[in-house]
């Protein structure tokens, strides 16, 4: 078997062969689009501010941060606009790896093409060339699992690697640079699970951290640093060292495959991704019509290994926003007695006497038969009754976006920022039909474009 990091370094020098199909363009740029609108919606969470501030404090250089459009070096960046992307838990989900790529690879592609004058249509490439190597990295979650149960995040501990390898490709290394960017950002990563667990805030800094690691290890390669050449599947390299694996998983014996990006899912609601089935499925209870008051108990099966993930079983009290994040039992009882999950709703209803009535109701059962898109949640009613939904009857474009979706979404974003109804959606579709083009827009002009919508 040829060395991991050869196969990936040779996939991230000879990605420029690709022609990446139109379905997956247009996912590139969805995924860039919802990450954009995202990070914007963060302007006022504390953790974005807080990052932004510190990046202000440097000289200010050649890339745009997003929740403020202030300039910035391009490392602060990234990082500034990893923490903003991230900063709601509702960016976008690889489900082999577990991990959110559009808060780690996005905000390093997309600062290092306005700093080199980059076309949207290469920046897209990288993202894909990016995201495609997150869910390498933990395909078929064989690593990623291995990562889970050691105490170590997949997001901040892939997406360094991940963003490397994005970077790589915007800068067309061979495969001797590409080598060195993995292998950088493969010695310098990590993250643990305790902010999850406890419902702390710097699990938001963990993803921005790794964007601009990713970054910086790319234009460390670029200056000719050379990285370690087993730096990921050596003998005190990341298998061994950071996911305890002793030999290198089949799953990397074949390279990466840009197909993958059909498979990215979206966060159609403020929680964690584990809670997303559930709380699908109680969205289609909510629409038919439910009284609270009524409910005499509520029964929610979730794939197994959500329901072992930190702070999923969490059902209070409720003394952090983020503990309302990442409770199964929080997120169903807001849905069924608000028909929504917003960021706002785990600050403002911690303390909600019908949510909380419903959470200490819920009860959570481990599904070792159904997959992670499986959820089903029973209301067992007062008169005896009972009431039940699956999340396979919510909509697919929910979690898997389509342009139209896509353009959806991105429009109540920006308008709840003050942009002119319609105007984010018909920015949208022109980004969308010019995607391809001989002369497509540099993202500099397309990030001045999405600013200028809400100012």
């Amino acid at each position: 078997m040829k060395p991991a990091g050869q196969i990936l370094s040779d996939f991230l020098a000879g990605f420029s062969k690709f022609e990446l199909e139109a379905d997956i363009r247009e996912k590139a740029l969805i995924c860039l689009l919802d990450t954009l609108g995202l990070a914007m919606s963060a302007r006022n969470e504390p953790t974005t501010r807080a990052a932004l501030g510190l990046s202000q404090r440097l000289e200010a250089g050649g890339a745009t941060s997003w929740a403020s459009g202030a300039r910035l070096p391009a490392s602060e960046a990234a990082f500034a606009n990893g923490v903003a992307a991230h900063a709601h838990f509702q960016d976008d989900t690889d489900h082999d790896s577990w991990t959110h790529p559009g808060s780690l690879v996005p905000p390093a592609v997309v600062a290092l093409g306005e700093m080199r004058g980059a076309s949207l249509d290469a920046v897209l490439a990288a993202l894909v060339a990016g995201y495609t190597t997150i869910n390498w990295l933990g395909r078929d979650e064989v690593v990623a699992r291995s990562l889970i149960r050691r105490g170590f995040r997949t997001s901040p501990t892939f997406g360094t690697i991940a963003a490397a390898a994005g970077s790589a490709v915007l800068l067309a290394f061979d495969a001797r640079q590409a080598a060195s960017a993995v292998s950088i950002a493969a010695s310098t990563t990590g993250g643990t699970l305790e902010p999850v667990r406890s419902g702390s805030d710097e699990w938001r800094v963990q993803n921005g951290r790794a964007a601009q690691g990713g970054l910086i290890a790319a234009c460390l390669a670029a200056e000719g640093v050379t990285g370690a050449p087993e730096a990921l599947d050596g003998p005190k390299g990341f298998l061994a060292t950071v996911a305890g694996l002793d030999s290198t998983p089949d799953v990397w014996a074949t390279p990466p495959d840009p197909a993958i990006m059909r498979t990215i899912m979206a966060k159609p609601f403020a929680t964690l991704g584990d809670n997303m089935p559930a709380a699908m499925a109680a969205h289609k209870l909510y629409q038919e019509g439910i009284d609270p008051a009524a409910v005499q108990a509520v029964e929610v099966t979730l794939w197994e290994p959500y329901t072992a993930y930190p702070g999923t079983n969490y059902k209070g009290p409720f003394e952090r926003l983020v503990q309302t994040q990442a409770s199964t039992a929080f997120a169903v009882a807001t849905m069924l007695s608000r028909g929504d999950i917003t960021y706002e709703m785990g600050e403002t209803l911690r303390e909600d006497p019908v949510i909380l009535d419903l959470v200490a109701k819920t009860t959570v059962l481990p599904d070792a038969v159904g997959g992670a898109l499986d959820s089903r949640v029973t209301l067992i009613m007062k008169d005896g009754s009972r009431r039940e939904a699956h999340s396979s009857q919510a909509p697919r474009e929910f979690i898997f976006l389509t342009r139209a979706r896509c353009l959806d979404v991105f429009e109540a974003r920006l308008s709840r920022l003050g942009a002119a109804a319609g105007s984010a959606r018909s920015l949208g579709e022109k980004l969308f039909a010019g995607l391809g083009a001989p002369k497509g827009p540099s993202i500099s002009d397309v990030l001045a474009e999405i600013l200028t919508l809400t100012r």
